[in-house]
């Protein structure tokens, strides 16, 4: 690197230290692409051959910027080499970099000319002047909190941009994929995902694998694989005998052991559930803790954060996550701060009470003094689709007095949970058994009738759609929604859904069509929302495939990238895949992935712009998607033209 490049690449970083002297700079640091004009031969001289080499590709980096066409080469696991071929021409970059810049700060305006133009000491200068980014009040204090994976745009795309031009021809390599006309992005990062034990099950991952996901992270909405006591519950011994799952653990590095020694074909890491931890110290009981229990569960937290978790999740609006009050979690996720891990959260509502339940999240995160992700974002039930403005105010809010608020959404209007959801908490309390003696009181039954149907939202039965079972006396119903199912057997709806969770022991999943479609747009656009799936590594066989689960399982990513990307357009591809790469790499502070940069992790995903797109579907849903040519993880390909080569390269990530 010429003495005169570095130093201005080390002004730009000095720069950003100083805008943002409170923020840890680990957290931006490995989101820079650095130049270097050394020449491919004498960098490269000592590689013989590169173990996979894609050259003619479409490169899009991670990180917003506008798609370069170029060349990659990979060796023992990692990009080794990238050569820098063509960009898309003066006017299809600004355009490229126009979009972005107006996606990213939503109707706060394009940033002005004087800041994209600007060198470091002159954006200095417009700060320190009260400047304002944006052309729209003091409302472009929000970027300051937002670029903590963008202020390499902020500055400039000249520090991500791959440097060398040299001929490639005779380069050599193990295997030489042609990507002409294909997109080269880093591989996709579910950062809401709920695989665990199903790993163990079947560790090919094919449902999420296949959807370019390289990485997933695990132990979302208050629900861990870990802790794990050596007896198990009877809930316990039923999922695991339903699995076919043999193996023990107790704990997070236990429990990774065994994915290490098993083999699996994606990264996985994990959150600690506080439902998990809740239940383990205090079984399924709706009251406060003790002291020494609120101290037995900080423990078990730092012991799970030592071993290598990535934060702790809540599942607000489930129980026993859902009996703690908001003291508690702070307290806990104090602990978590102490680690620099993240809080994400299942709100305590998403319907009637959401913007209550988001203030609650954010309250929360700003008293402990931890990053924040709101899990899958959303207003259920059409009386409350007014508020998801709102709820994009409270975060855009909190990003102004300098939290970091993110969130993750799927790209579908329905969700999928249990069935008991809509029951009432003072019903839930004490666990499953006592939940079905109440059920067969029928005074109790009334109580509840009126609760649940207020918690629907407005949202009728006919919207409740009945997707898994255990019995086979029920599997008729699959498919079928509550109001369907209660016509043809002669009851009113809720007695129709009281009477199915009693034959089914409380085990009845459910897809709700809750969502309005202008809203997921509004929220998969949304600058502080990344995309992710709530969902979880299923097969269409096995004992993974059962019922007729939410097509997330199987689709999310492609769907948000034809569907919505290329069809609808709501956003350029770039910042779409910013959305599913270096975003939630940034957030969790992933290390050498997300991004594509020499001497980064090789997790990549070859993909055809024009034809990816998902084909799973509420009514079939375990359909693979089409369009994804290769996903490589770890420098190894895993699926080859919608076929999974049985390979398992992945690895456990560690905070």
């Amino acid at each position: 690197m010429k003495r005169r490049d570095f130093l201005k690449q080390s002004s730009r970083l000095a720069l950003f230290a100083s805008l943002f002297p409170s923020l840890p700079s680990a957290r931006f640091s490995y989101l820079f692409l650095t130049s270097s004009s050394k020449s491919s031969s004498s960098q490269f001289s000592h590689l013989s051959e590169f173990d996979l080499f894609i050259k003619n590709a479409t490169i899009i980096n991670g990180l917003g910027e506008p798609p370069f066409l170029g060349d990659i080469g990979l060796k023992n696991g990692r990009i080794a080499f990238i050569a820098f071929k063509q960009n898309l021409g003066p006017e299809e970059k600004e355009k490229g970099r126009d979009e972005t810049e107006r996606l990213l700060y939503g109707q706060m305006g394009i940033i002005k000319r004087e800041y994209r133009l600007a060198e470091p000491d002159q954006i200095k200068d417009l700060v320190q002047k009260g400047k304002n980014p944006t052309g729209n009040r003091d409302e472009g204090k929000i970027w300051k909190a937002t670029l903590f994976d963008r202020f390499n745009f902020l500055v400039g795309s000249r520090l991500a941009r791959a440097s060398r031009t040299k001929q490639t021809e005779a380069i050599k390599a193990k295997q030489i994929i042609d990507a002409e006309g294909k997109v080269v992005c880093p591989g996709f990062i579910d950062i809401h995902s709920h695989t665990g034990i199903e790993l163990l099950v079947n560790p090919r991952a094919e449902s999420k694998i296949r959807q370019g996901v390289t990485t997933e992270i695990s132990g979302n909405c208050g629900g861990s694989d870990f802790p794990l006591k050596e007896i198990l519950g009877e809930e316990e011994k039923r999922y695991f005998e339903r699995l076919g799952a043999k193996e023990r653990w107790t704990n997070l590095a236990s429990f990774a052991r065994i994915l290490e020694n098993k083999k699996i074909s994606l990264n996985w890491g994990t959150l600690i559930g506080h439902g998990t931890i809740r239940a383990y110290v205090m079984g399924e009981e709706k009251r406060a803790p003790s002291s020494s229990e609120l101290e037995a569960m900080k423990k078990l937290i730092a012991q799970g954060m030592e071993q290598g978790a990535f934060g702790l999740s809540t599942g607000l609006e489930y129980t026993p996550s859902g009996f703690a009050e908001r003291e508690e979690i702070i307290d806990l996720c104090r602990v978590v701060a102490r680690y620099g891990g993240i809080y994400a959260t299942h709100i305590r509502s998403e319907d009637n009470e959401v913007i209550e339940a988001l203030g609650e999240a954010i309250s929360i995160a700003a008293e402990a003094g931890l990053p924040l992700e709101i899990s899958h974002l959303k207003a259920c039930g059409q009386r409350n689709w007014w508020k998801m403005p709102y709820l994009f105010d409270l975060m855009e809010k909190a990003t102004q007095r300098g939290l970091e608020v993110t969130a993750d959404a799927y790209p579908y209007t329905a969700y999928s949970t249990g069935l008991t959801v809509f029951f009432p908490f003072w019903a839930l309390a004490s666990g499953q058994e006592e939940f079905l003696k109440k059920l067969q009181a029928p005074e109790e039954r009334r109580k509840m009738k009126a609760e649940t149907e207020e918690k629907l939202g407005g949202m009728p039965w006919l919207n409740v759609v009945i997707v898994d079972v255990r019995t086979e006396k029920n599997r008729s119903l699959i498919g079928k929604s509550i109001a369907e199912a209660a016509k043809e057997r002669g009851l009113e709806p809720f007695d129709l859904a009281c009477n199915l969770l009693l034959e089914e022991k409380g085990d009845v999943s459910i897809v709700g069509f809750g969502m309005s479609e202008e809203n997921v747009v509004a929220t998969l656009r949304h600058p502080l929302v990344m995309i992710a799936s709530d969902g979880s590594a299923l097969t269409p066989y096995g004992p993974l495939h059962r019922g007729r689960p939410h097509p997330r399982n199987y689709g999310t990513f492609p769907r948000f990238l034809g569907h919505y990307v290329r069809d609808k357009k709501i956003l350029g591809l770039a910042e779409a895949i910013r959305k599913i790469t270096s975003m939630p790499a940034a957030k969790l502070g992933l290390k050498e992935r997300g991004v594509i940069k020499e001497g980064y992790f090789a997790d990549l995903v070859i993909f055809d712009p024009e034809k990816i797109s998902d084909r799973a579907t509420y009514t079939d849903p375990e359909q693979y998607p089409a369009g994804i040519d290769y996903v490589i993880v770890n420098g190894t390909i895993v699926v080859d033209h919608g076929e999974h080569t049985n390979q398992f390269p992945g690895q456990f990530l560690a905070k």
